[in-house]
This record gives C-alpha cells, structure tokens and sequence, in this order.
C-alpha cells in the first residue's frame, strides 16, 4: 500500500496524539495502559475509523517498531535492579530459571499439539509468551494491595523477566529463519557477540562522556537518547537484529557506572519510553484484524485455557516447592500473569520480519500473542482483587512511613515511629553518605530522587501509606507531596516548612508540620555536636497543658496512631509523645557583644555590610577588613539567608578569628532584599561569623538565631524598644528573664 505523504502525517499524528494522551489517562486510573491503547488503536485502524494507516507506513513500520523497542529496552537497561535480584527471594530466582523453562516448553507443546505447528514456530510462539511486564503488573498490584510477599514476587517477575524472554525470542526467530539449529544457533551466537560487545563499548564511551564532562549541564538527556539511537544503529549495521541486544546492554552498563546524571535521565527516558509505548502500540494494534482472531477457533481457547489453568499453575507449583507458601498464596500466584507491552511488540515485529522473508502464515505468532495479552490483562485484571478478597490475601490499608531525608533528625524521627507505634519507615534520600549512615544505624534507606517517574512502585515502599518531607527547601518539600499524593493520598503528606502557603499546581499538598522549627539540616547539626535531644515522654504536664517553648512537640502517639503535630500545643492526657529539646549552651549570646549591636540607617546590603565589618574589625583589629568586605560582599550578591519574619543572616567563615562573633543591626527603615524565593522586607540583619574549622558552632548558632527570630512576640519587641536597650533585651531573651526564646 503506497500512502500519500497527506496519509502518513494523519497515521503520525493520530498515534502520537492517541498514544500519548491514553497513556497519560491510564497512569491516573491506575490501569495498564495497554487496554487502552489496543482498543484504541483497533478503533482508529483500518477496521473502523482508518485515520491510522501503519501498512502506508511500509518498509518503515518494522524500522521504526525496532528502534522504538531498543530505546524502550535501554530504559529497561537503566532501570534494571542488580541488587533487587540479588536480595530476592529463592521463589524469583526459581521463575527466572525453572519457571521460565516451564512456560516456554509448555506453551510451546500446546502450540504444537493444538495447532500443528512445526516444533521451530512452537518454540517462537511460546518465548514470546514468557514475560508478563511491570507496566502491566506493577498498575495491578497498586490497584489491589496484597500481601507483602505476593507483592514482591509478581513485581519481581515483571521487572527482570524482560531481558530474559527478549534473549530467548531472539534465539527462536533465528531458529525458525534458518529452519537448521547449527546455522541457526551460530548466527545467533554471532548477533549476541556483536550486541553484547557493540552494548558494552557504546555504554563506557557514554559513561566516559558523561564523567570528564564533555557535555554542556542541560544536555545530558539529549546525549543518552542520541547514544542509544547510535549504539542501536551501529550494532544493527554489523549485524542485523543485534540492535536491541546492543542498546539494553548500554544501558545496563550506563545505569551501573552511578553517575549524579543517571537519575535525570531515568526520569526523561522513562517520559520519552511512555510516549513510544503509546505510539508503538497504536500502530502495532491498528494491524490488528478480526479475522486473524477467527482463525485461531476453537484452538485458541483451548491453548489460552491450557496457558492460564495448566501451564501457569504448574510454573508455580515447580517454582514454590519448600517455599513456605500456603495453598491460597500458591492459587492467587497461578492465576495472575499478565502479558504486556514486550510481548506484543516483539510479536509483531517478528511477525513484520516473518512476512518480509515470505514465511507462510507469518501472522500467527503476533495473533497467538495478542489474544493471550488482550485475555489475560482483561480477566485477570478484573478479577484479581475479588480473588485476593476471597481469598484473604488482602492487606490493610497502609500505615508504614516513608521520611525524605536521611540525616540525624530524620533518623530519630524514623526512631520515635518504630519504636513507639511499630510501623514500617523507610528513609529516602539522594544522598549517599547520608543514606549509609541511616543504614549503618539499622533503618530502612533508599538512595534515589523523591521526584523520579515511578519512584512510589519500588518494592522498599510497600505498606507505605504516609509521607513526610524534610528536605531544606520547603518548595521541594511541596513538590514531593504533589508528586506522591495521588499514591499514598491528599491527607497523607505532610511538610516541613516555615510557611503554609502553597505554589500553583501543588495547592493543598502535604499538611504543613513542624513550623516554627529550623532547618532540618540546623536541627540534624545540633543532634550530632549533642547540643540537642529527641525525648520521648509520657506523661505530660499537670491538666494536659502545652510543653515548655524550647521543648516542641514533633509527634504523639493517640488512639488514631502517631502522628506529626503542627503546631506545640496542648496534647490529650496520656499521649505519647516526642519531643526536641534544646540544650542550653548560648553558641549566640558567646558570640554577641553590645558594641555589636546598633541601629543602622543603611540602604541597601552593601552599605550595611560595611558598617557591621567596621564594627567588628574595631573590635577584632587583626582581621583584615577589606577582604573580609569583599568575600561578604561577593558571597550574599545574589542569596541571603531568610529564615522569614523580617530577618536576614549574612553569614561566613573568617580567618583570624578564635570563636566566632555575631553583629546584629535593627533598621531604621526596611530593606528588600532578594533571594532565591523572592525579595523580602527586612528589618533584623544578624552578621554572623565563624572560625573555618568550627562549623558544628557555626550552625548551631545559626539555628539559635533562627528560633529566636521565629518568636513574634521577641520580633515585635525588638523592633520597637530604644536602640540602646537592644543589647540588653537580646541577652534578656537568651537567658531566659523576659520569655523563653
């Protein structure tokens, strides 16, 4: 069929528009994808509506599905999780190896006996029905929420079975090509050679591209599809079919080298393959005929029957011997293998090579496939979560915590919460130093982005039903409860921020807590040097009334379960609860001195930055003034420290100095000041300066400043009270005579 260039563009752009909008629709139903996009593509094919034309495509079509399968597979190659397979279960490692043995040579026998099929196109048949597929298992197991082990095992088998039923695939095509093992197996053993090697050099020149930073910042993800796309093409110009081999081992190899790039493009890839996805299958299920599935008869029912009731049964009764698994674990498993998105395109790609080389009957393969697919992911995913029900495997509503951020506050958060609720917490963070440390003190951690697509489905998170953000940015904090609401829920996130405001797009995601507290990172600093302490209490002041302010209340355990609090306030009689407690050692009121502390009439930053340096240097006289004015200058040009409320911290580390030293000036008339959250009206500047090797004091000065300028009631007092009493009520506030701080 030769399509006119008009025709071409409409197949294009149905399926791009199609594909990826359906694809969009199936992620927020929570529902594979794949429903959609076949019904879809078979309603806007040649069969109805004939606005996607594929056969106009012509000799492009199987170039085109090719390409889109490598890329999808160095996604896959990326993501692939060594020590996910490694950590899991002797039943995952059994499917990998028996079960896929089991599949293969049972489907392949009901094929050949119910069809009458030689043994080679037996064989090709049935590798193409090995894999089930995370994009179709992983929205099932979201939407049904069994038990924990099941949960691993299923999610386990569709991610790593891929690669396996990919490699196996291609020795059958190969097979059934050469109609003689030999040959058969020699080309394929060269196309393995050639994909492998091709894979291998493709993914160290990428890794070495990216590590001597040859590419400019923001075009990493460019590079990653272009090195793949090249790494595909090369390995397809030494040998034909090894292209798909070659650009998953790329990835592979890429996604071991641990590379701070990595995680981005993960996330760009996994957008880029969703949108080939979808318009991979569009087209692919445009193909589809309903005669092809007439064809099939009574034999089809008869070898999706055997598939379902025999074949997939006697997989996990081979694979769960000794394994501890009860009669219903073992019946839920049998029933729930869904085919997916590999087993498709594969199928029809071979089916397009199959009716270039004149093979009779080549479209077998792809309608045997496609009807096993289109079954499977309709019944089992209907029937799924009546069978868990009935069967008693469902779970309760998750209640377990994931906390972003690793660092010492984090950690005695995720303390308080297993030790005095026994609830599952897992600590998330990109950090790994910070992540091996919470590792090393016996927690649950996770090193990855708390923003990457498909972060929520990795196993570490089942039984997770609430989240908590504890980053420093209080606008990264709300784009992570955005990003994790609609799988753990609205009122299940929560954020620590010293604002409750929220940015358009995130409005009402994650309750804000913990406000009139630091920064995490202040807070985690003061843990480690000991000047303060995670308490768990329970019994609580006469009559329920507030804990002493210096003492806020982070969390109580109530009837309802252990929750953050919002604001310290009075909590019920009886709760338990945990508590920060500062300890009393004044790092600010060492570093201030009344000389330090004026009324400035200065109009802009820099003006009052050289008054303080003034003062400070009349009181230290061996520190050299101009440089100091000029590494304080440079440093806050474009960001000062504002913690809010009318209150910036200009601060730095400075030679010469034995302990560190704090000028604070009150203005005569505000300043705004600019920062990466907006300008700001200030009225408090705070000039703090520290030894370089002290920074533990440095911040926990920092913090003390912090707390003291969160207090409305100090603020107020000290923007209206005579300059020269400013001194005097700082030191009053910090010792505690006019008010706790």
């Amino acid at each position: 069929m030769n399509a006119t260039p008009h025709q071409i563009m409409i197949t294009i752009t149905a399926a791009l528009a199609a594909g990826g909008g359906l694809f969009v629709l199936a992620r927020w139903l929570r529902l594979p994808g794949i429903v959609f996009l076949l019904a879809a593509g078979v309603l806007l094919g040649p069969e109805c509506a004939g606005l996607v034309q594929p056969e106009g495509l012509g000799n492009a079509l199987p170039a085109l599905v090719s390409l889109a399968v490598g890329l999808i597979l160095f996604e896959g190659g990326l993501t692939l999780d060594v020590n996910g397979y490694r950590t899991a279960s002797g039943v995952i490692h059994r499917l990998l190896t028996l079960g896929v043995l089991v599949t293969w040579l049972g489907v392949a026998a009901a094929v050949w006996l119910l069809f009458g099929k030689s043994y080679p196109e037996s064989l090709l048949a049935a590798s193409l029905v090995i894999v089930t597929g995370p994009t179709v298992i992983i929205p099932l197991l979201r939407r049904i929420r069994i038990r924990e082990n099941l949960h691993s095992i299923l999610h386990w088998e569709g991610v790593l079975i891929d690669p396996i039923g990919v490699f196996i695939a291609l020795l059958c095509y190969e097979v059934f090509l050469q109609h003689a093992g030999g040959w058969a197996l020699a080309n394929f053993l060269v196309r393995v050679l050639v994909g492998l090697g091709v894979g291998v050099a493709g993914g160290l020149v990428m890794h070495g591209v990216f590590r001597f930073r040859w590419l400019p910042a923001d075009q990493g993800n460019v590079f990653a599809i272009t090195g793949a796309s090249l790494v595909f093409g090369a390995a397809e110009y030494v040998r034909s079919e090894s292209g798909i081999l070659a650009v998953t081992v790329a990835g592979f190899v890429l996604g071991l080298c641990k590379l701070p790039e990595i995680k981005q493009i993960r996330q760009f890839k996994a957008e880029i393959s969703d949108l080939l996805i979808g318009i991979l299958f569009i087209l692919l299920a445009a193909r589809l005929q309903v005669a092809q599935f007439r064809e099939l008869g009574m034999a089809g029912f008869l070898a999706i029957g055997a598939i379902v009731f025999w074949i997939r049964p006697l997989n996990i009764l081979a694979c769960t011997r000794h394994s501890g698994l009860g009669w219903r674990e073992k019946l839920f498993l049998s029933w729930v293998a869904p085919r997916g998105i590999v087993a498709a395109s594969m199928a029809s790609l071979f089916a397009m090579g199959l009716q270039q080389a004149g093979a009779a009957d080549a479209r077998f393969i792809e309608t045997f496939t496609y009807s096993i697919i289109i079954l499977t992911v309709v019944i089992q995913g209907v029937t799924a979560g009546p069978l868990a029900w009935l069967l008693g495997l469902r779970r309760a509503a998750p209640d377990g915590w994931v906390i972003v951020g690793a660092h010492a506050f984090a950690r005695g958060i995720a303390g308080f919460i297993s030790a005095t609720a026994g609830k599952k917490v897992v600590l998330l963070d990109s950090n790994p130093r910070t992540v091996a440390l919470a590792r090393a003190g016996g927690f649950d951690a996770v090193e990855a982005d708390a923003l990457a697509a498909g972060v929520e489905d990795r196993q570490e998170f089942q039984g997770v039903g609430r989240l908590l953000a504890l980053t420093d940015n209080e606008d990264l904090n709300e784009l992570i409860c955005a990003r994790w609401r609609d799988s753990i829920g609205l009122h299940h996130t929560f954020r620590w921020s010293t604002t409750t405001r929220s940015h358009p797009g995130t409005a009402g995601s994650g309750k804000v807590v913990f406000r009139g507290l630091p920064k995490p990172s202040l807070i985690s600093s003061e843990l480690e040097q000991n000047e303060a302490g995670l308490v768990t209490v329970t019994q609580l002041p006469p009559h329920g009334s507030c804990f002493p302010a210096g003492r806020p209340i982070l969390f109580n355990m109530a009837k309802r379960g252990v929750m953050p609090v919002a604001e310290p306030a009075a909590v019920p009689k009886g709760t338990r609860a945990c508590l920060l407690v500062q300890r009393d050692t004044d790092h600010l009121g060492r570093s201030l001195r009344p000389e330090l502390v004026l009324e400035s009439a200065a109009t802009n930053m820099n003006e009052l930055l050289e008054e303080l340096v003034q003062h400070i240097v009349a009181c230290e006289p061996g520190l050299d003034r101009r440089r100091l004015l000029q590494e304080l200058v440079e440093r806050h040009a474009d960001s000062v420290t504002l913690p809010g409320c009318g209150v910036a911290i200009p601060h730095g580390y400075c030679r010469g100095l034995r302990s560190g030293i704090c000028a604070v000036a009150r203005l005569a008339a505000p300043l705004l000041i600019k920062n990466d959250t907006g300008p700001q009206s200030v009225h408090l500047v705070f000039l703090l300066l520290s030894p370089p090797g002290d920074p533990g004091g440095h911040l926990a000065t920092l913090a003390e400043i912090a707390r003291l300028a969160d207090h409305a009631a100090i603020r107020s007092r000290l923007n209206t009270i005579p300059p020269q009493k400013l001194y005097a009520e700082l030191r009053g506030f910090l010792n505690g005579a006019s008010g706790p701080p």
